[in-house]
């Protein structure tokens, strides 16, 4: 009798693997995976706290209101020159107990793809305890101090703040664009109940969590993981391949330098600069499907205008030799 209870748990393993059913309930919390490590290396700098403003808050515990008088507001730095703004809600009372909670989040928002990281319009927190969650449209995400304590115990922290992330970045460019439908659709399965659940809201978040350590991390994820994740989900994964392929996560080579991309996302024009004094060189930007669309060349200049007011809505790659690879999102 103890052999075949241990081979109906071994077949039911084995049907989950294969694909009937989503694996697992949720990205997060339902699995022991630690997909971003606390030693990953980051981008994040510093912060400074700027001072006390009326800041819009949603979500304050109790009931509390809309907008809050006195936030303190802090601005974090990052390694590509970037600026992120962390809103903590002016319950927490002291400079001190909000600061403590910026100085939390702050490498997390590091291990963030850069170009992820800095399409994020703000992040609020909040003093007290609350499911975390995002403003898809305003570009930012929520958050609550005595949540993250508890995602920190767990080492699910920096992957909370990547799923919001998602939601607070690109999403509200790719949700209904036709090549993240087309994947979804012809994939057999959702990698997780929760995004089966709620496909046009979490599907992307919940899958972009698997992709990108997928993607820029091989084999951190189990072999039986990753052989799920090619039989179920290869559209999916194929989509998030130009957002989180090796070459353009955070670990590239340090002594590469940024380009400076403004505005990003843009509607038709952005400049591109950064450039070295002596740089005499050739760029090219591809779109999602690795088609050239356009060269430029950045020889004795500062910096360049770029045009994509023809091209469609999406994610274009820019590659430049001696750069990090950059992303730009055009949008209107």
């Amino acid at each position: 009798m103890k052999y075949y209870f241990i081979l109906i748990l071994t077949f039911t393993f084995i049907l989950e693997l294969i694909g009937q059913n989503p694996l697992f309930p949720n990205s997060v919390t339902s699995n022991d995976i630690d997909f971003i490590l606390e030693t990953d290396p980051d981008t994040y700098v510093t912060f400074f706290f700027l001072g006390l403003f009326d800041r819009e808050t949603p979500g304050a515990p109790n009931g509390g209101s809309l907008f809050d008088n006195n936030t303190f507001v802090f601005e974090t730095t990052f390694t590509d020159g970037e600026t992120l703004e962390i809103w903590c809600h002016s319950s927490f009372d002291s400079l001190a107990a909000a600061q403590e909670y910026v100085e939390k989040l702050g490498p997390r928002l590091g291990k963030l793809p850069s170009f992820q990281r800095n399409m994020i319009n703000h992040v609020v927190i909040h003093n007290g305890d609350g499911g975390a969650f995002a403003e898809i449209e305003g570009q930012f995400f929520i958050l609550y101090s005595e949540n993250m304590d508890e995602r920190i115990s767990t080492n699910d922290l920096e992957e909370t703040v990547f799923h919001e992330s998602v939601h607070a970045s690109y999403q509200f460019v790719y949700e209904n664009h036709p090549d993240w439908l087309s994947a979804q659709a012809a994939d057999p399965t959702f990698v997780t109940t929760y995004g089966q659940n709620n496909p046009e809201v979490e599907d992307m978040a919940e899958s972009a969590l698997f992709a990108y350590v997928y993607h820029a991390y091989p084999g951190r994820l189990s072999p039986d993981i990753e052989s799920w994740l090619e039989e179920n989900i290869p559209q999916r994964l194929a989509f998030f391949g130009a957002f989180y392929s090796a070459v353009t996560n955070v670990t590239e080579i340090k002594s590469q330098a940024f380009l400076r991309v403004s505005p990003n996302p843009t509607n038709s024009h952005f400049t591109l600069g950064n450039f070295a004094e002596d740089i005499d060189k050739k760029g090219l930007i591809f779109n999602m499907r690795g088609e050239l669309i356009r060269s430029f060349n950045c020889t004795n200049q500062e910096s360049i205008e770029i045009d994509l007011s023809n091209a469609e809505n999406g994610l274009y790659i820019i590659t430049l030799p001696g750069y990090h690879t950059t992303k730009v999102i055009k949008f209107n």
